[in-house]
């Protein structure tokens, strides 16, 4: 395929967030000096503006709506080139919001999340957008969305489907679909309880991996942070250590690995390169600040890809 010519929708939540990033050792019940951080987020939201930075024409289905944030949404994605032309507006609903705070090394502590109106997200809201949806080249899908809309998608589409699991909490919304989907993209803790196995240790990963396999999935990226990534096809199993990173800010790096497997998939990259390119994406991700690293592009990819060749 031409990537020049691939389009790419992503169909999920598109977030406020709201980060707190204490200076020293978070101390809970109690009020920590550090920053505060207010930016657009939602792991759609991240997906299609990660894609977008990667040469990606990117549509991104989500809902907005009508309080003081959509128009930080709005101008976020327009300035990432994100497309929201399809994206469905509610005016009587508060925008979705995520609400983090992060401890002095970056990493998420404890969160809050308002997200009531990807509810609206239903099949019947989504049913107009079908035929244009089909007529893309690949279709993101994220467990924010409601279970029954999962489902409906997954029946009334006949492109290529990625999945991002989203949380432990949400990612049985898309066990129906798994010999759907193109792919799934969930980390340890998300894959455990999909298939209800422990990830204790490499060992246990690829059991979980290879369940994941008895359930109908073909293929799946299962992130294991600082070590690397768990490669599953067809049952055959790899991991690929992870890239030495100086983390800033954990959050969105998943994201961006899902978006870098879109673009990899998108390319027609071989399985072992689509998994190297997730691991470099979500290693630029977590060297910045911001949710979506500005630093993320082909060139930086392909470049930090070719780094980790050399290295292994």
């Amino acid at each position: 395929m031409d990537k020049s010519e691939a389009r790419c929708a992503v169909i999920g939540a598109a977030n406020i967030d709201i980060g707190g990033f204490p200076t020293g050792l978070a101390a809970m019940g109690d009020s920590n000096p550090g920053r505060i951080r207010v930016s657009a987020g939602g792991v759609g939201r991240n997906i299609a503006c990660n894609l977008a930075r990667l040469g990606v024409e990117t549509h991104l289905v989500t809902a907005l709506g009508g309080d003081i944030f959509v128009e930080a949404v709005r101008a976020d994605c327009a300035a990432a080139g994100v497309h929201l032309d399809h994206a469905l507006t509610f005016p009587a609903a508060p925008s979705s919001a995520y609400l983090f705070i992060a401890d002095a090394a970056g990493e998420m502590r404890l969160a809050v999340n308002d997200m009531s109106i990807c509810e609206m997200l239903t099949p019947e809201a989504l049913a107009p957008l079908i035929d244009w949806l089909n007529t893309m080249d690949l279709v993101v899908l994220d467990a924010n969305l409601p279970p029954e809309t999962l489902v409906y998608l997954g029946e009334s589409l006949h492109t290529p489907l990625l999945a991002d699991a989203v949380s432990a909490a949400k990612v049985h919304r898309l066990l129906p679909l798994l010999p759907r989907l193109w792919a799934l993209k969930p980390n340890a803790l998300e894959a455990a309880a999909l298939t209800g196995l422990p990830v204790s240790d490499n060992a246990a990963v690829a059991a979980a991996a290879r369940r994941l396999r008895d359930m109908g999935l073909r293929r799946a990226f299962i992130t294991l942070g600082e070590r690397g990534v768990c490669r599953m096809e067809d049952g055959n199993v790899q991991f690929i250590p992870g890239a030495p990173v100086r983390l800033v800010n954990a959050t969105g790096a998943g994201d961006a690995f899902t978006a870098a497997l879109a673009w990899a998939m998108l390319r027609g990259l071989a399985p072992h390169e689509t998994a190297l390119a997730g691991l470099a994406a979500a290693a630029t991700a977590v060297e910045s600040p911001a949710t979506v690293s500005a630093e993320l592009n082909e060139n930086a990819i392909i470049e930090r890809m070719q780094t980790m060749k050399d290295s292994m």
